[in-house]
Order: structure tokens, then C-alpha cells, then sequence
């Protein structure tokens, strides 16, 4: 079971939410990207940031024991960890690697909890300090262009460019670094969590051709291609792997 909460306040301008699994009896689960980055924590009291997920991957059975995670914005790994989003595509490494000794004291204060919420609870205080003592700063061009992207995925990288007053170059690069990738595939994610949206408020009563002009596809092929590129099967499999986005990737 997945279940996604609303952030602490003080922790809203970075956090998009924050989420609990439990544990499945099945051998793997299809997790599929979602531009963001999480930090959280195993069932054994490990921290770990998973970064950005450029495709889907499997996460072993081994892995399924309960988690408790803060789901970073896109675009705000690079000002929470202090290095670029990038550094972490498909990764998923122990919170000290990238936090230094400060990481090290909030893996040590998480192995007090005992429940799920308490680590919610506490990984939200920790990070709270964390903010206060290092007053992360957003690279505010680029989550005005994230924002932009969410709205409308498939808009001009050039047309984005010209909105920020950055060059085309200048934009990519600084997206590599905040969010790990370039605006190109951060819109096609956000396209398809489009599409998962529709889907769910369908409740299956709409056809597939609808959706996916209605998400903003070319036509069903460029959906069904886009499908299988992202989560690695059809469309008809959507309705399993969507109750695993939890974008961990083998950073998340």
C-alpha cells in the first residue's frame, strides 16, 4: 500500500509531499519516473536520496519493507543536497555520501523511531534544521520553467528560454543541474503523469484514443510508444504500475 501526505509548511517551497509504503508480496515492483527526487527511509533505519529516474526500473523484493520518504520538487534536489541533481540520475545512495557530517547525525537520530509516521515526523524536523542551518535557495528561472512544463508539457525549449531571459544553453545546463535532466524529458514526464491523471478520473470509462489526445499526445501510437518507453509495457498496464510511482529511482 502507497499513501502520500501533505508536507510540513516549512518544508513546502522544496517538498512536494510526504509517503509511506508498505511492503508487497509480489517479487518486484514497476516504479516509473516522476522528476523528482526522495529522501528516504528503510524498514532497517538506512537513509538513503534517490535521484531523478529517467525511465522506469524494478525494485527488487529485498527492497519492499515498509518506507517512509520526503518527495523533493523538481528542480530542488540541487539546492537541498548542494550539488547538481545530475550527480544522482538513477541512483540511489546513503543520505551521509551526500550530506556530509550532517547526514550522518540524522541517520543516527532516525534509528530511534520505531514506526513509519515517526520517521515521517522526525526525517521532517531533521530536514527543517537541516534548511535553517544551510538556507537553501532555488534557482528560480528554472522552477519557473518547471512550472511552466507541468502546465503545459509540451512547450519550446526556445520559447522557455525566451521567458527566463536565459539562452537555450544556459537553460539546459541549469536544468541538468537542478532537476537531472534537460526540460525535453522533464516535459514528456510530466505528459505522462498527465495521462496517469486522466486515467485514474476516467475510472476506466474513457477510451484510449481519448486520453491520449486529451494528455496531449499526437494520436494512440505516440501514446502507446511514449507507454512503453517510461514504464516498459503497454498501456493496459498502467493501472498496476501507477500504485508504485514512488519515484525511488536506482538513483529513485
Amino acid at each position: 500500500m502507497y499513501r502520500e501526505f501533505r508536507p510540513d509548511q516549512r518544508l513546502a517551497p522544496f517538498v512536494e509531499c510526504d509517503w509511506l509504503r508498505s511492503g508487497s508480496a509480489t517479487p518486484s515492483l514497476r516504479v516509473i519516473p516522476d522528476g523528482c527526487v526522495d529522501v528516504f527511509v528503510t524498514a532497517q533505519g538506512d537513509v538513503m536520496i534517490a535521484g531523478p529516474a529517467h525511465t522506469f526500473y524494478d525494485l527488487p523484493a529485498g527492497d519492499q519493507d515498509v518506507l517512509a520518504g520526503l518527495r523533493l520538487r523538481p528542480g530542488a534536489a540541487a539546492a537541498v543536497i548542494g550539488c547538481p541533481a545530475s550527480e544522482f540520475k538513477d541512483m540511489r545512495v546513503p543520505l551521509d555520501s551526500a550530506f556530509g557530517v550532517a547526514g550522518s547525525r540524522i541517520v543516527e537520530s532516525l534509528f530511534a523511531a520505531t514506526t513509519p509516521n515517526q520517521r515521517i515526523s522526525l526525517l521532517a524536523d531533521l530536514v527543517t534544521v537541516y534548511f535553517a542551518q544551510t538556507d537553501p535557495v532555488l534557482d528560480r528561472p528554472v522552477a519557473w520553467a518547471v512550472a511552466a512544463l507541468r502546465a503545459q508539457p509540451d512547450r519550446r525549449v526556445s520559447a522557455l528560454a525566451d521567458e527566463t531571459g536565459l539562452s537555450e544553453r544556459q537553460l539546459r545546463r541549469r536544468f541538468e543541474a537542478a532537476v537531472g535532466y534537460g526540460p525535453k524529458r522533464l516535459g514528456r514526464i510530466f505528459r505522462f503523469q498527465r495521462l496517469l491523471d486522466l486515467i485514474h478520473a476516467s475510472h476506466g470509462r474513457a477510451g484510449w484514443s481519448q486520453l491520449a489526445v486529451t494528455a496531449g499526445y499526437a494520436d494512440q501510437a505516440h501514446m502507446i510508444n511514449e507507454c512503453l518507453a517510461l514504464t516498459g509495457g503497454p498501456p493496459t498496464a498502467l493501472p498496476v504500475s501507477v500504485l508504485f510511482n514512488t519515484a525511488e529511482g536506482q538513483s529513485p
